[in-house]
């Protein structure tokens, strides 16, 4: 199967429908398994960090690790928008190519295959990123300061990657899950779209204008009906409605 560059395709629309063969709870399963080890082990250093912290040095690692979910929300937003989302081309010099052939090809498969479960979730790719911010958290500040403010981002990375892989695959009654959604699958309708990047939040879609545009949202409510036990990715399938206003391409 070739690979989607960005820079030439652009963020492909969704392949609907979806493939005879394809039994979702089967991709719902691989996904989950290519999460757990992350999921596991930056538990595992948020936990090792946060826990001596709050008990000797509570005001402190509540504050840092309070300012680290904050700074994830806009994080993931930004990630989303401008490297998830992002054309990279290629062209001369080392790090121009380097960015092309690891960024140019991220997300463009989860776009066109949204049931595929081998492109939900980041798998190994976020540790040496993690490890990175890691270590140099300690070299920066005590283990109660910078270190507990990377672990919150790699425990909001965590359940921001459970969230996202829930709204793939199934249906929960809660009012946040029915609004989140509704958010991300209008986001997966059409192909360049350039609204809805928050993946836990409409947040920063709000402040930095690509928000979901008020008007499709009854439309879309009747074409896709999200609160009810469907399949989540056949609701998906039918789309905003054909009259919703299109928007300028920006990538998730």
């Amino acid at each position: 199967m070739a690979v989607i560059l960005k820079s030439v395709e652009g963020i492909p629309a969704p392949d609907f429908p979806i493939p005879q063969g394809v039994v979702l709870s089967d991709q719902a399963r691989i996904a989950r398994r290519r999460f757990y080890p992350v999921t596991f082990l930056f538990t595992a250093y948020s936990v090792s960090v946060l826990g001596p912290s709050l008990a000797f040095h509570p005001v402190h690692a509540l504050a840092y690790f309070s300012l680290g979910v904050v700074f994830w929300t806009l994080l993931e937003y930004l990630v989303h928008r401008h490297v998830l989302h992002g054309r990279f081309p290629d062209g001369p010099g080392f790090l121009r190519h380097r960015m092309h052939t690891f960024f140019d090809t991220m997300h463009g498969d989860h776009h066109r295959r949204p049931w595929d479960g081998m492109y939900i979730n980041g798998y190994l790719d976020a540790i040496p990123f993690a490890a990175l911010f890691a270590v140099t958290s300690f070299l920066l500040a005590p283990y109660y300061k910078a270190p507990v403010f990377v672990a919150a981002l790699l425990q909001s990375y965590v359940i921001e990657e459970w969230v996202h892989y829930s709204v793939h695959f199934h249906s929960f009654k809660s009012r946040y899950f029915r609004y989140i959604r509704r958010h991300h699958w209008y986001h997966h309708s059409r192909g360049e779209i350039g609204e809805a990047f928050g993946l836990t939040s409409g947040l920063w879609d709000r402040v930095l204008g690509t928000r979901i545009p008020p008007r499709p949202w009854p439309r879309a409510r009747r074409r896709t009906p999200i609160d009810r036990p469907l399949p989540p990715l056949e609701e998906a399938a039918a789309g905003p409605a054909p009259s919703a206003p299109s928007s300028p391409g920006a990538r998730t």
